[in-house]
């Protein structure tokens, strides 16, 4: 999956970068992108053997983030430097109640912070604009357990505690990718993007998926494991920019 994915990067990169050596007399240039994504998670295989849920045993979720032009407005530059957040869920799991406990629910998420350097070609030119992505930072893998409250719980018995047990583990994230945007009109219309990124990470604990219970004495135990954290992550959503034209002599 690496080498097919570094294959693909490689080709985005050679388009990108000759787009890059491209100059135009007219050109729009972009300082800030914005992005909110819908995501899928295809975890390492053997992160995988661990998910054990009814959708391919796949991540689902969202990302942000916003890139700015170091040079802001005033000049056009090929780096874009910024913040990408994302999140995606790959479980859940119900318990009945018992006479010792009451309903739960254990819900498994991801959360990620990085830090983000773009680059892209200089100027907007043609209907889609590449980018190659660098990410840094952290991934927290965050097990939850609840009562599984309903309508009449929440309106009658609000004294009750709603968590009971909340597990979090965190290991380093990296990674690159590469997409494009669809490049706008003008710059109150939001574009389209796609993004493919591969993110490494290191080994991390995790709960096992349906070994959370509690005792006749209240207390909750678990069972945990390891895993490696490495994932391809696939986003579809919405850009904007903020544009700006810039008039130039071609050589």
């Amino acid at each position: 999956m690496k080498t097919k994915f570094l294959i693909v990067l490689l080709i985005a990169s050679t388009i990108l970068m000759r787009a890059y050596g491209q100059k135009y007399d007219s050109s729009k240039f972009s300082y800030i992108n914005f992005y909110f994504n819908t995501q899928v998670a295809i975890p390492s295989r053997e992160f995988r053997q661990a998910i054990q849920n009814d959708l391919g045993n796949l991540g689902y979720g969202l990302a942000t983030g916003i890139v700015i032009s170091p040079l802001l407005e005033n000049k056009p530059s090929p780096v874009l430097l910024g913040i990408d957040f994302s999140y995606f869920k790959y479980g859940q799991d119900k318990q009945s109640a018992t006479a010792t406990s009451p309903p739960l629910k254990t819900t498994y998420n991801v959360f990620t912070w990085n830090g983000m350097a773009r680059l892209r070609p200089m100027y907007h030119q043609g209907a889609l604009i590449p980018f190659i992505d660098g990410l840094l930072g952290l991934k927290l893998y965050n097990t939850k357990t609840k009562i599984d409250k309903n309508v009449i719980d929440f309106i009658f018995n609000n004294n009750q505690p709603e968590v009971i047990n909340n597990v979090k583990n965190t290991s380093l994230n990296y990674g690159i990718g590469a997409g494009f945007y669809t490049n706008p009109k003008n710059q109150s219309n939001p574009g389209i993007t796609l993004r493919v990124l591969y993110m490494w990470g290191n080994d991390v604990t995790y709960v096992v998926r349906n070994s959370v219970n509690v005792t006749a004495s209240g207390d909750v135990t678990f069972q945990t494991d390891r895993a490696s954290t490495s994932m391809v992550l696939i986003q579809l959503g919405i850009t904007a920019t903020a544009l700006k034209t810039l008039i130039t002599s071609s050589d």
